[in-house]
């Protein structure tokens, strides 16, 4: 092979360029990582991450000081480690498909329910928090002529549902109190919207009645109203369970009214005029408390012919634009609660009847409206004491 050549004196040796010389590799610079950038000004990674999305949490100094570091150190985003967050944020923000819940609703007509802005409300409510939580959430109308003794618990089963949602009841069932759905309660787990089933007992979930008459009473009375009546509609009173009535009675005693400020009570869509106007003049009323609207056009009428004037607020107030005073009883947020207690009782294999059925309560809320203004001074004529002792009464 070849001998080894002897390089003269005083001549440099050189090397053959290599494939790999060093200028091609100070080239490539590793990748700047939000740690880089982190390190650099002392703050942590998740800082970083989120003054480069513009998040508002992160203070605007910070942000500034965080960008100019990222361009100085010649920062650049991975695309392909921002898709995968991004398919990683959108799979944590749409949960996995877990099943079928039941709303069942039993009026005369399919969709009569929807008519009540109260009972649509709840839905609304309950179907957002279900899909919210993975759930489709299915009506069926317990009426249906196809549903004969136990063949809608057999529907039920065999599509796989574990939870029912009982709606409130439809004013022909409330009429009966013995008349209950034909369930095989056994297979479910269930809650109950609105105080209306009677028979059986289960869970529920409903407005705290009781309260919103009070804080009505209170409410009027802030503004000077002093005798106040109640009209109510005698299917409005078993929907409550009678606590409307129940909350009033208390007030009247305490008030000493209970001898000479009678309620009045009606059957719904036939309020007598007559009668109603009579109500008003003869007991001196000065407010008039219902549970929706149907009242005020008559009462309107019966102002111009007293020549006074008589506040009026609801108990069921509608929301948005509505001319009434009154409580709002938050129906999509009692439905939205009644999923939950729901999908608990399924993750928990709670079912059938409870031994102890428990009732959850949805605090109401008062709107201000057109229909009451300050009658008096609240401090003139005073009001009896209230009442101190079971012993002031009884």
């Amino acid at each position: 092979m070849c001998a080894d050549r002897k390089v003269p004196r005083g001549r440099k040796t050189t090397k053959a360029p290599s494939a790999r010389s060093a200028p091609l590799k100070e080239k490539i610079r590793p990748r700047v990582t939000l740690r880089d950038i982190a390190e650099k000004l002392g703050v942590s990674r998740m800082t970083v991450s989120l003054a480069l999305r513009d998040d508002p949490h992160v203070a605007k100094a910070t942000k500034r000081k965080v960008k100019f570091i990222a361009r100085k150190l010649g920062f650049f985003p991975d695309s392909k480690v921002s898709r995968l967050m991004s398919e990683l944020a959108l799979l944590r923000s749409t949960p996995a498909y877990r099943g079928e819940l039941a709303f069942l609703t039993s009026w005369q007509s399919e969709f009569g329910w929807k008519n009540s802005y109260h009972f649509s409300g709840c839905h609304q409510g309950a179907e957002q928090r279900a899909l919210e939580l993975g759930y489709r959430l299915t009506i069926f109308w317990t009426r249906d002529p196809i549903f004969t003794s136990k063949r809608l618990s057999n529907v039920l089963w065999a599509r796989g549902i574990k939870g029912l949602l009982i709606a409130p009841l439809g004013p022909e069932m409330i009429s009966f109190p013995d008349v209950g759905l034909d369930i095989d309660w056994r297979r479910f787990s269930v809650v109950h919207i609105g105080a209306t089933l009677l028979r059986p007992q289960v869970n529920m979930v409903r407005h705290n009645h009781f309260h919103g008459m009070l804080y009505s009473l209170q409410r009027l009375e802030a503004l000077g109203y002093r005798r106040i009546g109640f009209a109510i509609v005698q299917a409005g009173d078993m929907l409550t369970s009678r606590l409307w009535t129940a909350s009033y009675l208390h007030w009247r005693v305490q008030r000493g009214f209970q001898k000479d400020l009678p309620g009045f009570i009606y059957t719904y869509g036939s309020l007598p005029k007559d009668r109603f106007q009579n109500w008003i003049c003869d007991h001196e009323i000065e407010a008039v408390i219902a549970m929706e609207g149907e009242p005020y056009p008559i009462l309107k009428r019966v102002q111009k012919s007293l020549s006074r004037h008589v506040g009026f607020s609801v108990l069921d107030h509608p929301g948005g634009k509505s001319p009434f005073c009154g409580i709002e009883q938050n129906a999509p947020e009692i439905g939205r609660v009644a999923v939950d207690q729901l999908v608990h009782a399924i993750n928990h294999n709670l079912t059938g009847l409870p031994e102890f059925p428990y009732q959850t309560l949805i605090s109401g809320c008062w709107h201000e409206g057109a229909t009451t203004r300050k009658f008096r001074d609240r401090g003139s004529p005073p009001f009896p004491a209230p009442i101190s002792f079971l012993t002031d009464h009884f």
